[in-house]
């Protein structure tokens, strides 16, 4: 059986087509300005990957989607980034869209770590915290080889956790691409090419984020332990400037020292599709 995946986030749609645990096809849109633009992509992205293949074929389709969701995945509470669909009942918008096929919806981060714990780094692991670096910070949470979901369908939101209290400043403000943007006035891959011309302030950007992101990394470590944190997203190229402050700000803020030494932080290597590669594995038994 193929499977489709989705994975919509705060500037793009990244769609795909699955068999066996691997991308078939894959495309990429940037997100429509509106709702109704918006499930017009995602059918037309349907019938692009579709191409060539018989209904028979296609299990179904997932989607994963950035912000606060109810468990049920019934409805989009909140997505701070993509505020068309606040309060919107996505999963009754999906299903009148795409008549027939089986549709499942989870929060992006959970679709990445759900790719990462079949097929990636987090297979080895039954204790995980999984970070996405994009717009803001996604989480996601897999205690003894399971996701954890909270009370209310909302654990692991990571980008909301507040570092600094005199301003009252969110983790994703200051570890993610509203940082750089703040500093620079243009995201991550654009900063990324500065650096790579040879661009110092680009240089002393990521590595100050680097100490931003360790600061937050202690945080998540002290209150749960984890084997392992893994990050993904859009600032893993410029992994080696993020190391040395991620480094230092757990070996200076974590109380344990042995959780301080033996937590393992790992850069995924899935690349841009990871977040659709895990949405189609919801189909998985």
């Amino acid at each position: 059986m193929h499977y489709l995946g989705f994975d919509i986030g705060a500037s793009s749609i990244k769609a795909v087509l699955v068999k066996d645990r691997e991308v078939v096809k894959s495309r990429v849109q940037e997100l429509p300005a509106n709702l109704e633009s918006f499930l017009l992509a995602l059918v037309k992205l349907y019938a692009e990957l579709i191409s060539g293949i018989g209904h028979e074929e296609l299990g179904g389709a997932g989607f994963s989607l950035a912000g606060v969701m109810d468990r049920e995945r019934q409805r989009m509470l909140k997505s701070p980034n993509i505020s068309y669909l606040n309060n919107q009942p996505i999963r009754e918008l999906l299903a009148s869209r795409f008549r027939g096929l089986p549709i499942k919806i989870e929060h992006d981060a959970h679709c990445f770590l759900l790719a990462e714990k079949n097929i990636g780094l987090a297979q080895n692991f039954k204790d995980v915290f999984y970070l996405t670096l994009g717009s803001d910070i996604g989480g996601a949470l897999m205690l003894n080889g399971k996701l954890y979901y909270g009370a209310h369908g909302a654990a692991a939101e990571a980008t909301h956790m507040i570092v600094d209290m005199t301003n009252d400043l969110e983790w994703g403000e200051l570890g993610a691409n509203k940082f750089i943007k703040k500093v620079l006035g243009v995201n991550s891959l654009e900063a990324e090419k500065k650096w790579r011309q040879g661009d110092k302030k680009a240089e002393e950007t990521f590595k100050y984020l680097g100490q931003n992101l360790g600061v937050g990394i202690a945080n998540l470590i002290n209150l749960l332990d984890p084997e392992a944190i893994i990050l993904s997203g859009g600032l893993s190229p410029v992994a080696g400037l993020l190391w040395p402050g991620i480094k230092a700000g757990v070996a200076k803020l974590v109380i344990s020292p042995v959780a301080a030494k033996e937590t393992q932080i790992l850069f995924s290597t899935l690349g841009r599709f990871g977040g659709a590669l895990g949405a189609a594995m919801m189909f998985e038994k």
